[in-house]
């Protein structure tokens, strides 16, 4: 009886002891560094992430890791949008001369959820692959806990990358992709092949374009989009590819908002020499803004002569690369569009004070619009219920001028007028009026760029003078052939 209760016993604590195993077995929480490919020279962010710490009372950690500092410096670390935000600023002891970053962190509130536990910031220096290794991760004073997973960073002779890009092209809209090389100058690639996945609720990959890119010579490549999400691509040509830059362009739909991870799930040069890795690239796709205005001409418009042609243009377009329509409206009816054209020419021949609102709205592919207004006003004909103050002599329009141009002056009170032309020696061309008695207003005549005898004038620069009743005042004028 006594051997049997002793067996009982024994039996009951073995359970015990295993359950207390399996307890801490299961109370541990892993926590990880990435492998991860970046290329030579550039910043970048490389997470800690943690599983998940809700209810485990993580109010502090510590970390020791160690990474080859030939191929990658750690700068610092950033706890912005990771579990650490709320707490204070880690203490970070970044020695770089030994490849070493000790983090301490603490707080007041426990942590909770799982994810990025904290970002260390890193410029990659060379190239060669480095091991990111924790020495030590101690979360409190040892609970709960931590299982550590070591990573990795290659830093590769030759990489691949695709671009990271922001378009704001509206759903269904369409954009190019770019993947670039380093030099291939020498590599010996006749061919290349890679898969690449991403988040189909964001974007679509629709094809490939070749031209314009390092793999404009070669064969159209084959494409296969069939699984969701994900596209692959075979390229090969007859003759090495050289240079670098963009070796091919993606084609792309967008789909919805938000951001996608565009990752390579293997890359390779000819059957695998020489080695080249694919580095992820990101596309965000914002909210499609208003069209942007780049220029208008003219400028500036508040008046135009009777009888003048005004050609509007106006140059804006579509940050997310989409063609603009453009609806032309005159004092608010519309005269022109909508479609692709930004100009519209018309011939003002209303009396002189007539009024006009000229506008141009252009619209985007996801009809958000903006638009351009002129407000101008006729000038060159006498009006009778406008009268000047004064007398007054304009400038000739157009100037310079082929094959006529016209010449305005204004008369505050009826007044006798002479308008002569002269040449740049002084020797009067044409009289255009002759003493003339003209009404209060504005007056308005036209030179045909010919002298009294009815002979065309060479190219060259004309004096134009006026003598209204004691009023006497001259202007140069250019004739261009």
């Amino acid at each position: 009886m006594r051997n049997s209760r002793t067996i009982i016993k024994r039996v009951a604590i073995a359970l015990s002891a295993l359950l207390l195993v399996s307890a801490i077995g299961l109370a541990q929480v892993t926590v990880s560094l990435p492998t991860v490919s970046y290329k030579v020279g550039t910043t970048q962010t490389i997470p800690i992430t943690t599983g998940d710490l809700t209810g485990k009372g993580v109010i502090a950690y510590q970390t020791v890791i160690t990474y080859d500092k030939t191929i990658l410096t750690v700068t610092g670390v950033t706890t912005t949008g990771t579990l650490s935000a709320t707490f204070p600023a880690p203490t970070v002891n970044n020695d770089t001369a030994h490849g070493t970053i000790t983090i301490a962190a603490a707080g007041t509130s426990a942590l909770s959820g799982a994810g990025t536990l904290v970002i260390l910031n890193a410029n990659m220096v060379g190239k060669g692959t480095s091991a990111l290794t924790f020495s030590s991760f101690q979360y409190n004073e040892g609970t709960p806990a931590v299982t550590t997973t070591n990573g990795q960073v290659t830093v590769p002779s030759l990489s691949v990358k695709v671009a990271d890009m922001t378009t704001t092209a509206p759903i269904g809209g369409t954009f190019n992709l770019p993947i670039t090389t380093d030099n291939l100058t020498g590599a010996g690639v006749l061919s290349y092949q890679f898969t690449l996945t991403y988040d189909a609720t964001k974007i679509k990959l629709t094809g490939v374009t070749i031209t314009g890119t390092l793999s404009s010579n070669m064969s159209a490549p084959v494409v296969n989009t069939t699984t969701n999400g994900q596209i692959s691509v075979a390229a090969a040509g007859t003759a090495n590819l050289t240079g670098t830059g963009t070796l091919i362009l993606l084609n792309c739909q967008v789909v919805g908002g938000g951001t996608t991870t565009v990752h390579f799930t293997s890359f390779q040069y000819n059957e695998g020499t020489p080695a080249g890795v694919g580095i992820d690239g990101s596309v965000i796709v914002g909210t499609p803004v208003k069209p942007v205005l780049v220029s208008r001409s003219p400028s500036a418009l508040s008046t135009t002569p009777q009888n003048n042609v005004v050609a509007f243009v106006v140059h804006a377009m579509d940050l997310g690369g989409q063609a603009l329509s453009f609806t032309w409206k005159q004092n608010g009816a519309v005269v022109k569009g909508p479609s692709g054209d930004s100009t519209y020419s018309v011939r003002y021949t209303t009396p002189h004070g007539t009024a006009y609102v000229v506008t141009c709205i252009y619209t985007t592919t996801a009809s958000l619009s903006d638009s351009t207004v002129w407000n101008f006003t006729v000038t060159g004909v006498q009006n009778p219920g406008v009268i000047p103050t004064d007398f007054s002599l304009d400038q000739n329009y157009p100037n310079p001028f082929n094959p006529s141009t016209r010449i305005s002056f204004s008369l505050p009170k009826e007044a006798p007028v002479t308008l002569e032309i002269f040449n740049m020696l002084g020797v009067k061309i044409r009289t255009l009026i002759a003493g003339e008695t003209k009404n209060a207003g504005i007056q308005t005549i036209s030179w045909d760029g010919k002298d009294d005898a009815g002979l065309n004038m060479p190219s060259g620069v004309y004096l134009y003078r006026i003598h209204a009743g004691s009023f006497l005042a001259s202007k140069k004028m250019t004739l261009l052939k």
